[in-house]
């Protein structure tokens, strides 16, 4: 709220080495997620996602701000990053991504709720605009 920050969350930004990016270079798809910063641009609705990939939880859709985030999207190789849950994985208990930044499903639940409480607005709903600036870090 007003700017500061409100939570901070462990995540995995871990791409696959499996699909077609075995280096998992974050300016190819399925790569690592670049480093950088992100606004968000609205929430998904997952419901009828795949739910071992993406959660049941929603999932907050990202647009590059800065960085190697802005880089890699200047170069049209990393648009249509989220913040998603999904089923525990190998790596620290996350399973690795195509990019994007994965939740663990808990801590997904309490982001989606501290947006949908922030300032005078009560509710948001999904695919609503929201405000929320995250700074992606080694």
């Amino acid at each position: 709220m007003n700017g500061l920050p409100q939570a901070e969350f462990r995540v995995l930004g871990r791409g696959s080495s499996t699909v077609s990016n075995p280096d998992r270079n974050p300016f190819l798809y399925a790569g690592n997620t670049p480093t950088g910063d992100y606004e968000s641009f609205g929430l998904a609705d997952t419901g009828n996602w795949n739910q071992s990939s993406y959660g049941p939880w929603g999932a907050v859709r990202l647009k590059a701000a800065g960085g190697d985030a802005l880089l890699a999207e200047q170069l049209g190789h990393r648009e249509g990053l989220l913040i998603h849950g999904g089923s525990p994985g190998t790596f620290s208990g996350f399973r690795p991504t195509l990019g994007c930044l994965r939740l663990h499903n808990r801590d997904m639940k309490e982001l989606v709720r501290l947006i949908a409480n922030a300032g005078d607005n009560a509710r948001v709903s999904m695919c609503e605009n929201v405000s929320v600036r995250v700074t992606v870090r080694e």
